[in-house]
């Protein structure tokens, strides 16, 4: 049985080069500016990603608490460093698309 893809989903915080770079590296990335979601709230940025099948990436410490997950997702990478470099951040995705399964990755945050 094969695994599923992972599919990213680069919130406002996110640079949206991370995602053209991760795209021709023959990655499924999107940002908001891709799907005009700039300026919306926590929770539309989640409800998208998780209605898209996306891994939500972002440097917003909200995502970082449980607390604030309003629906069931297919899984948050956070950056912790809000500085962070586009370079660490394609490297840290590319990495984590290495490693892990979208089934994996579920309901579940990732530290990047």
């Amino acid at each position: 049985m094969s695994q599923s893809k992972i599919r990213f989903y680069l919130d406002e915080n996110m640079d949206p080069k991370i995602s053209e770079q991760l795209r021709r590296r023959g990655l499924d990335a999107l940002s908001a500016r891709d799907v005009g979601l700039l300026n919306v709230a926590d929770g539309v940025q989640l409800r998208f990603a998780a209605a898209h099948g996306r891994v939500l990436c972002s440097k917003d410490s909200d995502f970082a608490d449980p607390a604030n997950w309003v629906v069931k997702h297919d899984g948050i990478a956070y950056f912790p460093d809000r500085s962070v470099s586009i370079g660490y951040a394609i490297n840290a995705l590319l990495e984590l698309y290495r490693k892990e399964t979208a089934e994996n990755l579920k309901n579940s945050l990732r530290y990047l």
